[in-house]
C-alpha cells in the first residue's frame, strides 16, 4: 500500500521538510516531463489498484503529500516534492544523482 503510506522528504527543494515524514495522498504521473499533461484521466491518481494497473511510480514522477504534524495529523496544504526525493523512491534515483 503507497497512498496513505508515510515516508520521510530527502530533499531540498521544499525549504524546512528535509528529514520530516511525510504522508503520501496521490501520485502526480509523469509531472516532470516536458509533455505532462495535467488535465488527463490518468494524471492524478489516489488509489493503489489503479497506480499499480498502470505501472506505479516512475522517476518522472511528483507526489501529492502532506507533513506529519506531531499529534500524527496532516494540514490541509500539501506540497508535491519529486518522488525521487522521498525516501521510499530513492532507489528510482539515478546512481551518482543528487
Amino acid at each position: 500500500m503507497l497512498i496513505g503510506s508515510t515516508t520521510t522528504y530527502l530533499g531540498n527543494e521544499i525549504p524546512g521538510l528535509h528529514g520530516q515524514q511525510v504522508r503520501i495522498f496521490g501520485v502526480l504521473r509523469g509531472s516532470l516531463r516536458p509533455d505532462s499533461n495535467p488535465d488527463a484521466d490518468d494524471y492524478y491518481v489516489c488509489d493503489n489498484e489503479t497506480l499499480a494497473r498502470l505501472g506505479g511510480v516512475t522517476a518522472e514522477d511528483c507526489i501529492d503529500a502532506a507533513p506529519v504534524l506531531p499529534d500524527g495529523s496532516t494540514p490541509f496544504v500539501h506540497v508535491g516534492p519529486r518522488a525521487i526525493d522521498l525516501e521510499c523512491f530513492a532507489h528510482l534515483r539515478a546512481p551518482g544523482a543528487q
